[in-house]
């Protein structure tokens, strides 16, 4: 991605990201203190802190990927490995996302996480497939059924791998069902929680609040630095995504730890803006907004 921006810039490595290892704390604490009281707290509390607390820990995950807080690869994936949606694999998201960032963005060929897919698998899917997808380009949609969609297509991929004999991501899937394995045992054993009430309460509205991120954080330009989206946001939502909703800072410069984002979103602003090409919105309520019912694109790919 051309900037002439942040990559010119001077950024040393903190000796000690202490504001990351506060949060790895605080977020831990607040998830244990939270299923262990789990009957104490009020549901739509609970539903509202648990799912904020699986978001944030989703963020430090994308945090330690890459390269925070510690020089060290395996122990920065260790601190965060624990898989607090049950679904994502630690060890699955960071081959996808370091392979989103070097791929062509949003083209479904190339890019892991894109939400586009192809004119050729759209012609072959069933009216009702068409229109959920189209619903879930909403962002209703993608709160309510963007979370399943998600879980859904990636063990798709991983099963039709396995029934093809490819087993390059056999090793992976078993680290983690074990890791599920520990952490269903301290919510079922241990806390006493019924397992549906995890997951309406925490991974459902956790991976959720995740989704309001990347709702439309990158879109179809032929210019590809004009794909990323700059949102202000508010000061629980900029926690919540570690300031990934300075998303073209963050795909300019990923080492960049997420606490010196905003000094850059804000002190380069106007050069950002020119080299994104005036992609950016003020919050995420304006987003919800404008586009709660109305699709902000096309399912399928515009290259496509």
């Amino acid at each position: 991605m051309e900037s002439g921006t942040v990559r010119d810039a001077n950024f040393k490595s903190a000796t000690f990201e202490w504001p990351t290892w506060a949060l790895l704390v605080i977020t831990y604490s607040a998830w244990i203190t939270l299923t262990l009281n789990w009957q104490s707290v009020p549901g739509w509390l609970l539903w509202l802190i648990g799912g904020y607390t699986i978001a944030l820990h989703s963020s430090l995950q994308h945090e330690a990927l890459h390269g925070h807080p510690t020089s060290s690869k395996r122990l920065n994936i260790a601190l965060v490995w624990l898989p607090l949606t049950l679904w994502l694999p630690m060890e699955l998201y960071v081959e996808n996302h370091l392979r989103h960032h070097r791929s062509d963005l949003t083209d479904p060929a190339d890019d892991p996480e894109s939400f586009f897919i192809t004119r050729e698998k759209w012609s072959v899917l069933a009216r009702w497939q068409q229109l959920l997808l189209i619903f879930n380009n909403t962002f209703l949609g993608r709160m309510l059924i963007g979370p399943w969609l998600a879980v859904g297509g990636q063990y798709r991929v991983e099963f039709e791998r396995l029934r093809n004999g490819d087993r390059r991501h056999l090793g992976l899937l078993i680290r983690h069902a074990v890791s599920v394995a520990v952490l269903l045992y301290w919510l079922l054993a241990v806390c006493q929680m019924p397992l549906w009430v995890y997951l309406l309460a925490f991974a459902w509205p956790g991976t959720s609040m995740m989704m309001i991120r990347s709702f439309l954080e990158h879109r179809y330009q032929p210019e590809t630095a004009h794909r990323t989206v700059l949102v202000d946001g508010c000061p629980v939502t900029r926690l919540m995504f570690l300031n990934n909703n300075y998303h073209w800072v963050h795909h300019d410069h990923p080492e960049l730890a997420w606490y010196r984002i905003p000094a850059v979103a804000r002190e380069q602003r106007q050069t950002v803006l020119r080299n994104n090409g005036n992609y950016w919105y003020s919050g995420y309520f304006t987003i919800a907004w404008r586009f709660l019912l109305k699709p902000w694109t096309h399912p399928v790919h515009p290259a496509h």
